[in-house]
């Protein structure tokens, strides 16, 4: 089963509150927030490599451009840092930007299972599986997809119509917000 870095995610939120101060962080708390955002962004993605290459039983790796491209992708038009500079501009609390960090965290995480198909060439003989945590916290459009598999090129469809690749990459931003889902590789 594919894990992502919940651990990380947890230290980055306890940091954010020790460094929220009189309701705002300082420059220097936001630019130290955006490098471990960054660190777990890379660790996801790194996650993501090795997870889809033990569903594959391979070891080849994305290129660095994939990664980059993954870490920077923009999102409703912005970039990671984009909103981390919205919501400090806009008062948010550490929660909601520990929010920024685990959407994109699952995100990138997927994204890096689906570069590692690609990168081993086994785009055709390839299923991915979509997996829940399982627990209370999962929305009622995922519950339903819990085990849902599909081809690697298939889209994942939820009950209120919308569609993704893999979690994290609905086109409704409620359907990817918080979620923690992860995809998992199949042979074929």
């Amino acid at each position: 089963m594919n894990i992502l870095p919940i651990d990380e995610l947890n230290v980055l939120e306890t940091s954010l509150n020790a460094r929220y101060a009189d309701n705002k962080l300082t420059t220097d708390a936001i630019d130290t927030t955006i490098d471990e955002m960054l660190d777990l962004f890379l660790l996801a993605y790194a996650s993501g490599v090795t997870a889809a290459n033990n569903d594959l039983g391979t070891d080849n790796k994305p290129s660095t451009e994939d990664m980059e491209r993954a870490v920077y992708a923009e999102v409703a038009g912005k970039t990671w840092q984009e909103r981390v500079k919205d919501w400090t501009d806009s008062g948010g609390t550490p929660y909601d930007l520990a929010r920024i960090a685990e959407t994109d965290m699952t995100r990138i995480y997927n994204t890096a299972v689906l570069d590692t198909v690609r990168a081993n060439g086994a785009e055709n003989t390839t299923f991915k599986r979509w997996n829940t945590m399982m627990d209370d916290r999962v929305r009622d459009t995922h519950s339903p997809l819990q085990s849902v598999t599909v081809p690697y090129d298939a889209d994942f469809y939820s009950w209120d119509g919308d569609h993704a690749r893999a979690p994290g990459m609905f086109s409704k931003p409620e359907n990817n917000i918080n979620c923690r889902c992860t995809i998992e590789l199949i042979k074929g």
